[in-house]
């Protein structure tokens, strides 16, 4: 029989990857310039992001509204 320990590693683990499952990946060609707000993605985020299509900003404040 399983103890309330047991149960509650179960159902953290669950929870773990279904959190992992919902991470945005982005994949292709970044975008020059932010599809939100028009300025240009940095070079940086560009290389760091594959695919981006929002600026570091934009990006904070749609993943806020998540």
């Amino acid at each position: 029989m399983s103890d309330i320990t047991d149960k509650a590693s179960e159902l953290e683990e669950i929870e773990r990857q279904a959190a992992i499952s919902r991470i945005v990946r982005y994949t292709g060609e970044s975008a020059q310039d932010c599809m939100d707000c028009g300025l240009s993605i940095s070079s940086k985020r560009q290389l760091a992001v594959p695919g981006c299509q929002l600026c570091t900003e934009c990006a904070g404040y749609a993943e806020a509204r998540r």
